[in-house]
């Protein structure tokens, strides 16, 4: 070894191990060639990073991972499972790693799966299905599925009591799954369906960030049934349909997509921060303006509050349904009108002309409030800047 890798060398175990969990597995174990006091190292890695990009085969993949899973020091912890796999045969290994980790007191699993589009399940049927019946230590899962035709579901039969932040995308529940996760806390959904309900449930005590996004052509279920009560941020995308929301607590609610049908609360006193970008596939239109003038007036608490062109537009057209009716906003300290919502392909400017009724039923209650107009080239950027808020939100409960 030259003098450089005398000082690597030199340094404690845990540090080295941190070091290699950097550099993947396949080169981790290479370095077990460097010195009789390497060769074992790479066996007490906490981090396993696997990914069947970097095999040609499933029987490859599957032979490394016996080789890793074998020699690994079974004494050694496993704190995180980056798991990539691409191959429509792998369920099994993909079972195997997992199972191995779980075992293993895993705290974080990172998983993706892409299966392609070979088989097309029917609606009912499950292509993929992962259990976590068999972790009790794990306290952040990523899982997510590259394929719109293959289902994979994720299931638990027991309780999974470390459980604190859950990222889901495009992955099929049972109605009841979240009644195993007794301590989430932080939970985004991306293009999920649930089965055995009508409506998409997610009843929890403990919830205080969650964002759902169905996304455009993925719409599952025609309510979404929330009942959370310690809930503070609330991210709403692309579901058209009714809402139920019980939760007492909510500080901030963004909402993204469809004119609701209907949108219930049992009350949300303590809202702060609102940010309602809405539409319709014809755009809005009269028939849409009694379920947003009932929406807005259910966020009479808030302090700042953001509204697309489209909802002014609407409001303009339904002047007669306002102009006898007094501004909900009492507290009111900063009023942005947020261009139209397709704007982040187009960045076209659209000048707001906002009428004097409708300008009075927003702002008659506040008249200190502070009304501006968001440019459409900085529209990206609040979107951008809510998942960095939601991100801190997570991290300030992990």
């Amino acid at each position: 070894m030259d003098a450089e890798g005398d000082r690597l060398s030199g340094l404690q175990d845990d540090l080295i191990l941190q070091i290699l969990s950097f550099v993947g597995l396949k080169d981790a174990i290479g370095t077990s060639v460097l010195s009789p006091r390497w060769r074992y190292l790479w066996t007490s890695t906490p981090h396993l990073s696997f990914s069947s990009e970097d095999f040609p085969t499933v029987d490859k993949f599957s032979s490394f991972v016996n080789h890793v899973l074998s020699r690994r020091n079974n004494q050694a912890q496993v704190s995180s499972v980056n798991l990539y796999l691409r191959l429509k045969d792998g369920q099994d290994v993909a079972h195997r790693i997992m199972n191995y980790a779980f075992s293993h007191n895993v705290q974080q699993v990172n998983l993706t799966c892409w299966f392609g589009n070979i088989t097309c399940f029917p609606d009912d049927d499950i292509g993929f299905s992962l259990s976590l019946s068999n972790s009790q230590t794990i306290k952040h899962l990523t899982f997510s599925r590259c394929c719109y035709y293959d289902h994979i579901a994720l299931t638990s039969t027991s309780k999974l009591s470390s459980l604190t932040t859950l990222h889901l995308d495009h992955i099929t529940l049972y109605d009841g799954f979240f009644s195993n996760c007794p301590n989430l806390e932080n939970l985004t959904l991306n293009c999920c369906r649930m089965l055995g309900s009508n409506a998409f449930r997610i009843p929890h005590p403990r919830l205080c960030n969650l964002t759902v996004n169905q996304g455009q052509g993925h719409l599952v279920s025609n309510t979404l049934d929330v009942v959370a009560p310690q809930l503070k941020n609330l991210t709403i995308t692309e579901f058209g349909g009714s809402y139920r929301i019980s939760a007492p607590e909510l500080a901030s609610l963004l909402f993204r997509g469809f004119a609701p049908f209907m949108f219930s609360t049992d009350g949300l006193n303590l809202l702060e921060k609102a940010q309602l970008s809405l539409y319709s596939l014809n755009g809005l239109d009269s028939p849409d303006a009694p379920s947003v003038i009932s929406l807005l007036q259910k966020l009479h608490n808030v302090e700042d509050l953001s509204l697309s062109v489209e909802i002014v537009e609407l409001l303009n057209s339904a002047v007669e349904r306002i102009s006898h009716q007094p501004s909900p906003f009492a507290n009111l300290k900063s009023l942005k009108i947020l261009p139209r919502i397709n704007c982040g392909w187009k960045h076209q400017h659209v000048q707001v002309i906002m009428s004097t009724e409708v300008k009075s039923y927003l702002l008659d209650s506040s008249p200190e409030a502070a009304l501006t107009e968001v440019p459409s080239e900085h529209c990206c950027d609040l979107i951008a800047a809510r998942a960095l808020i939601l991100k801190k939100a997570e991290n300030n409960h992990a």
